[in-house]
């Protein structure tokens, strides 16, 4: 692999960098897809879509993986890493699993992880030319309209227009706002030993996965004290 050399300026992020958290990113999204697919359909284990406690189970595990993940965070080598992004985005499909069907879980996935390729592909032939939040307006412009080709073509219901268009800005956001982190992560990986790009992006995939499990459940926490009857206010 590579050595990671040291960047500048500091707040923008390397193109060989973006482009391998990306990839991860995708890749996380398509082992999502794998969960999904081998539970519902080649195991086809009726529980996840018939039985309510199997989904507070995931939830329960989905929230206190994530925050011991948050956690632990600062201490992972590659490997740990690694294995954290694999386990939120195994658990991440097992709970999408147990709330809708395959076909719209699938569309989902697919948009997302296809914004990131595409979002690969910007950073690698955009380069340096791309500063600030240019890239992520780029990349979440790009996913917008995988969105809407994809939908088109299928003929997709409101719900699922609603939820992938979501889900791109939802991802691209959490990406933008974890950016910087992720830079000053990797300058201080170098700074205190050896590293590699491969090693950044790994834990900077991780990173946004995070972040975006957090925003979910900061969310939901001000969803109940907007929506009328879920608080005692």
């Amino acid at each position: 692999m590579k050595p990671f050399g040291w960047i500048q300026p500091a707040q923008v992020a390397p193109a060989e960098l973006m482009v391998t958290i990306c990839l991860w990113l995708a890749a996380g999204m398509a082992l999502s897809i794998a969960t999904v697919w081998l539970v519902l359909d080649v195991m086809a284990i009726r529980a996840f879509t018939e039985h309510s406690a199997i989904i507070v189970l995931l939830v329960i595990l989905w929230f206190v993986a994530a925050l011991v993940l948050n956690v632990l965070f600062d201490r992972f080598n590659t490997w740990s890493a690694l294995a954290g992004l694999a386990l939120m985005s195994i658990l991440s499909g097992l709970l999408l699993a147990s709330l809708f069907p395959l076909g719209g879980i699938v569309v989902h996935l697919a948009i997302t992880g296809g914004m990131y390729l595409l979002g690969a592909a910007i950073a690698h032939f955009a380069g340096s030319s791309l500063r600030g939040s240019g890239y992520y307006w780029l990349m979440a412009l790009a996913g917008l309209l995988l969105a809407i080709a994809v939908n088109s073509l299928r003929h997709s219901g409101l719900l699922l227009w609603f939820g992938s268009i979501m889900s791109v800005l939802f991802f691209s956001a959490v990406s933008a706002y974890k950016s910087n982190a992720i830079t000053v992560s990797a300058r201080e990986l170098y700074a205190r030993e050896f590293t590699t790009v491969q090693s950044c992006a790994i834990r900077g995939a991780l990173a946004v996965w995070l972040g975006v499990i957090t925003a979910f459940f900061r969310t939901l926490e001000l969803l109940s004290y907007l929506l009328p009857g879920t608080n005692s206010r």
